[in-house]
């Protein structure tokens, strides 16, 4: 038999049994043979730990999305023999997805689109993978944000409404369940709840409309001020994430970010290592260092103060900041995305600013930031996470037809290679401040009662 269709240990029966195991995949025939039900196996990485309490240390998680739905596969499997020798109960009124379906959305969301906000090394270092999937099957507002995004996904791709109306189903049923979960608190966790609200946060993002996509940040706020909540637990993945899509939507939108400059400040210096911050490209696709310029941007020019006693010198620090920022040691596709994030983050902070006097650098901004972009495939999550910084050179662009025209065909490859709807969102925005045919925010560049969101 293929080495590479036995697993690597003996399945848990096999092994709390002290018996010989076949090690075969997805199940241990030993078991079969046997009479008895093969529980499966633990799957183990044998790396270590980088984050929170398990830091150096090896620890279980699984390694690839194949191994996640295979595993989801077989617990389902056992759950669908358990339910029919229940008696049976009266079913929800949400019946308009079958199960089957919803099943296979979530199989679809595992092994396409788990992947989409993630610029790591591999997948064994993909916080999805440790922190969100494995909770699949035990919080069901979670399985039915995962539906609801594939379902999403699809739709956009494939211009399908009726695959458009499940999704909204799945949505709306997914934020019922979390409401049900908030009223019961011996089942309802900060873990489980958190990383319930940023899947739904990040459908609502994917889905274009962002209805309640500042309601679920606004809920997160709330949770992660809980003085008991310990971020450790799942490597402060969750409020990293969470302050990053709080900041950025405050970038585009005329509202504050929910959290305070402190308690961002805080979430992103969580990680470090010999007394410097960690880039947790996780989480934020570009280093902690440009999104702490960002941050201070925003809240700047929001606040008008940010407890200075001299905006002008802090106006005039971030800008010397950013300007003097260099890139770590990388190489390809990485430094090139980072880069443009510098540069797109210039172009933000000149629009914000515009009494500043300009470096040369700033003339050619949209030129250096799209040339750097036709050095990554379009078709790439390094090209999907430099979505913020071509909109904030784009909306400079004057007659350069060209580069509109390189801009339109770049996010419509995003749209229809992952299905995002912020994509085709953020083009809409561009062609409206392009061809100034409607009025909007000369400096958020919004649109009262829209939301736009480029993450």
């Amino acid at each position: 038999m293929n080495a590479a269709s036995l697993h690597a240990t003996a399945c848990i029966g096999c092994r709390r049994r002290g018996r010989k195991c076949d090690r075969t995949l997805p199940t241990c025939l030993s078991c079969e043979k046997r009479g008895v039900q093969c529980e499966g196996y633990v799957t183990k990485w044998p790396g270590v730990a980088a984050r929170g309490k398990l830091a150096g240390k090896s620890i279980p998680v699984v390694d690839s999305p194949t191994l996640i739905a295979g595993a989801h596969s077989r617990l389902r499997q056992r759950r669908q023999k358990q339910d029919a020798s229940k008696p049976s109960t009266p079913q929800s009124n949400f019946i308009s997805v079958p199960d089957d379906e919803i099943e296979k959305f979530v199989e679809y969301y595992i092994a396409e689109l788990s992947r989409i906000f993630y610029l790591g090394n591999g997948p064994s270092e993909n916080p999805m993978f440790h922190y969100v999937l494995p909770l699949i099957d035990s919080v069901p507002p979670i399985r039915f944000a995962l539906a609801g995004a594939a379902s999403c996904h699809i739709a956009a791709r494939t211009s399908d409404k009726e695959l458009e109306q499940k999704s909204l189903r799945l949505r709306v049923h997914a934020t019922h369940l979390l409401r049900e979960m908030l009223q019961s608190p011996a089942t309802a966790t900060d873990q489980t709840v958190l990383a319930s609200i940023l899947m739904l946060a990040q459908l609502d993002m994917c889905s274009g409309d962002c209805v309640e996509f500042h309601t679920h940040l606004k809920a997160a706020t709330a949770v992660l001020r809980n003085r008991d909540y310990d971020g450790s637990v799942n490597g402060y993945y969750f409020e990293q994430r969470l302050a990053w899509l709080d900041v950025m939507s405050s970038t585009t939108s005329d509202r504050l970010p929910n959290l305070t400059i402190e308690e961002v400040k805080t979430i992103i210096g969580r990680l470090s290592r010999n007394g410097h911050r960690q880039w947790s490209y996780d989480v934020f696709p570009c280093p902690v260092e440009l999104f702490e310029i960002i941050v201070e941007i925003t809240f700047l020019f929001k606040t008008r103060c940010l407890r200075s006693q001299s905006p002008a010198l802090h106006i005039e620090d971030l800008q010397k900041r950013a300007h003097e920022w260099k890139c770590p040691t990388m190489s390809g596709q990485r430094k090139h995305m980072v880069e443009g994030w510098r540069l797109g983050i210039l172009a933000y902070f000149y629009r914000l600013f515009p009494q500043v006097d300009r470096h040369k650098e700033s003339e050619s901004l949209p030129g250096q930031v799209l040339n750097l972009a036709e050095l990554i495939p379009p078709a790439s999550s390094w090209s999907y996470a430099l979505l913020w910084p071509i909109f904030q050179v784009a909306v400079s662009l004057g007659d350069a037809e060209k580069e509109k025209d390189q801009i339109r065909s770049r996010l419509r490859t995003a749209l229809k290679t992952i299905g995002c709807r912020h994509h085709s969102n953020a083009l809409e925005m561009l062609e409206i401040v392009w061809a100034r045919s409607e009025e909007f925010d000369p400096y958020t560049i919004s649109i009262p009662g829209r939301t736009i969101m480029l993450v």
